[in-house]
């Protein structure tokens, strides 16, 4: 049987602890582990990093790791219709990598189970798809394998195990999968609760599916909006995501700079999208109470409502920025001045000046410059700025005197800014690096 490795161990157990700890953390989890402890292996299709990418779960619900990612393609023949499949820990290397295999496969593939699309086409591309978030990777791991399971006096501790881990997430979302699993679990519950079982066992039984009796019953009324509230919590959640250095904003950004459309084409393409949905309710997308109810009863996929949540991010964001932005960088070209005095002898203030004009030109510094984020006190973006003198610096347009201290007191004053630290960062989109250090060579010659 073969052995699969497991990384990113330490990441997922040592979450927010410095690098020693996390280790430390990780060693002793995976050293408490018995060979054939049971796992379930969960496809990530929509992983930022890798679209084959397979995560690995304990207890149903606890992420702990991803199979090695050059073994992904060879276990991925192995999932089931829902991307998944049962695993066994198997070893260790004594530190902080774990194995596992993987039981051979006994019953023949379960027929999937189709969903057409509701939606029409997602007009953004396939590169700015958000990730779903750690509770509903969780979901998708436990709900399916709890919805197909048929109680028995014998799996009832497994069943009951399954549906408290099931519980906390029995009410995540609008879509249509969530739907399909609560109330296939429901008629599991009411099922179990048949069996002659001891009056204990029984009564947990009966109020778990009570529990989620109510919830079922809640997704339905339109008394308290349960709905909205329920999108409004997952928006709220989603736009924190979509603010992290790879989150959807980052991938935005990225696609304006690359594609050579504007923020306002990519706009009108959302709205447009909107426009073209099937029911009145869905084309109001400002009106998040009615297009909450109505994406409820019209069953969109987890895939289809993410690109709802998106679209709404996207437009809620770059509405406003769109509206805000101006070709007028006058702002930044006074900033900039500050520093001619400590040009290097072979560049003029006007060869300067024609340096930042050209850069200012480029699709993805016009893009950027007037995206202050948490700047304060400020019209631009004064961390890219710095950012474009640190390649300046290295590519010798100032005098050798010329340090980071001095550029920033000239910028800055004496003020502890975050400039001081963009100074010595150089800029992270390699391609954008390049452009600028291409100019800076023309000019110069």
């Amino acid at each position: 049987m073969t052995e699969f490795e497991v990384t990113g161990i330490t990441y997922q157990i040592g979450r927010g602890l410095p690098r020693e700890e996390a280790k430390a953390a990780a060693n002793k989890f995976i050293m408490s582990l018995k060979a054939g402890t049971p796992l379930i292996l969960v496809a990530e299709p929509n992983n930022a990093h890798d679209e084959n990418a397979i995560a690995v779960y304990i207890n149903y619900t606890q992420h702990i790791g991803y199979i090695k990612s050059t073994s992904c393609l060879e276990v991925k023949p192995l999932l089931d219709e829902d991307g998944q499949c049962n695993a066994l820990v198997s070893g260790n290397d004594g530190n902080i990598t774990m194995f596992i295999t993987i039981p051979d496969v006994q019953d023949p593939p379960i027929t999937t189970r189709t969903h057409k699309r509701v939606l029409p086409a997602n007009p953004l591309p396939e590169v700015l798809c958000m990730d779903y978030t750690e509770q509903e990777k969780a979901l998708q791991v436990v709900a399916p394998r709890l919805s197909k399971m048929k109680p028995t006096v014998e799996n009832i501790p497994t069943l009951l195990t399954m549906v408290q881990s099931y519980m906390p997430l029995a009410s995540l979302s609008l879509c249509y999968e969530d739907y399909y699993w609560r109330d296939h679990i429901l008629r599991n519950l009411r099922s179990a609760c048949k069996l002659n079982l001891e009056p204990e066992l029984k009564q947990k039984l009966t109020e778990i599916r009570n529990k989620l009796s109510d919830i079922e019953g809640d997704m339905t009324r339109s008394v308290d909006h349960p709905k909205f509230k329920l999108m409004e919590r997952q928006l709220e959640q989603l736009r924190t995501l979509a603010q992290s250095n790879d989150g959807l904003i980052a991938k935005f950004d990225k696609h304006i700079a690359t594609s050579g459309s504007t923020v306002k084409e990519e706009l009108k393409k959302l709205t447009d999208w909107f426009k073209s949905m099937p029911r009145l309710m869905l084309r109001d997308y400002q009106n998040h109470e009615k297009l909450a109810e109505c994406l409820g009863y019209q069953h969109v996929s987890r895939k289809e409502l993410y690109e709802v949540y998106a679209a709404i991010i996207i437009i809620e964001m770059y509405t406003r920025v769109s509206d805000e932005s101006t070709d007028d960088f006058n702002d930044i070209l006074e900033y900039t001045g500050r520093v001619k005095g400590m040009l290097a002898a072979s560049w003029t203030t006007e060869r300067y000046d024609a340096l930042w004009d050209a850069i200012l030109s480029i699709p993805a510094v016009k893009w950027q410059a007037k995206k202050v984020g948490k700047q304060q006190n400020t019209t631009f973006n004064r961390n890219l700025i710095a950012n474009i003198l640190h390649t300046m610096i290295d590519k010798h347009v100032f005098a050798p005197s010329a340090s980071n201290q001095t550029i920033c007191e000239a910028l800055e004053g004496t003020k502890d800014h975050s400039v001081r630290s963009a100074l010595g960062t150089a800029l992270k989109d390699k391609a954008l690096k390049t452009d600028i250090e291409r100019l800076i060579e023309e000019m110069n010659r």
